[in-house]
């Protein structure tokens, strides 16, 4: 199945583009995806904290317009042609 990435910020510039196409197997989830997209040492440090299983706290991460924290979080399986972003909220005063 094919998932649609897109990449804001400094994760485009980590991986070198906005948008990829990944292929994936029926019934895989959020952190499959990013294990398959985290080839590199960098990638996964700026992904996943220093237990390299949990997010970091600035990485957002949605599925079809929906933030992946009101949904099943890295657990949440993929149908084909979702939309997955990345990105990085930013708040202040």
């Amino acid at each position: 199945m094919k998932i649609n990435v897109n990449l804001s910020g400094k994760f485009a510039d980590i991986f070198q583009t906005g948008d990829l196409s990944v292929n994936l197997t029926e019934g895989d989830n959020i952190r499959d995806l990013l294990n398959l997209m985290c080839t590199t040492e960098e990638r996964r440090a700026n992904i996943f904290d220093r237990s390299k299983t949990k997010l970091k706290p600035t990485v957002t991460i949605t599925r079809n317009g929906r933030f992946i924290i009101h949904l099943d979080w890295l657990d949440t399986v993929l149908a084909d042609n979702d939309n997955v972003r990345i990105l990085t909220l930013h708040s202040g005063g």
